[in-house]
């Protein structure tokens, strides 16, 4: 899996939606309504891309696991 991360002059890492869809393994819808449900703002615009923090990354990882062993658990 080729991970296509961004860096800025600060050394802060940004990741577009595709990268992180491939990352969390789920779908492209699934990560658009985890940001919006969660107000993450677009940290940088970069050539008509949206880019996130590796903050938000990291946040939408731990928020998805929890839903999947909650599910796991669940039903």
């Amino acid at each position: 899996m080729r991970v296509l991360s961004f860096v800025n002059e600060e050394n802060k890492r940004f990741y577009d939606i595709e990268t992180m869809k491939r990352i969390l393994g789920v779908s492209r819808s699934k990560v658009q309504r985890e940001i919006k449900r969660n107000n993450f703002s677009k940290d940088l615009i970069y050539k008509n891309q949206y880019l996130y923090s590796q903050p938000t990354l990291f946040s939408l990882m731990e928020r998805i696991l929890i839903e999947k062993i909650e599910k796991e658990f669940n039903g």
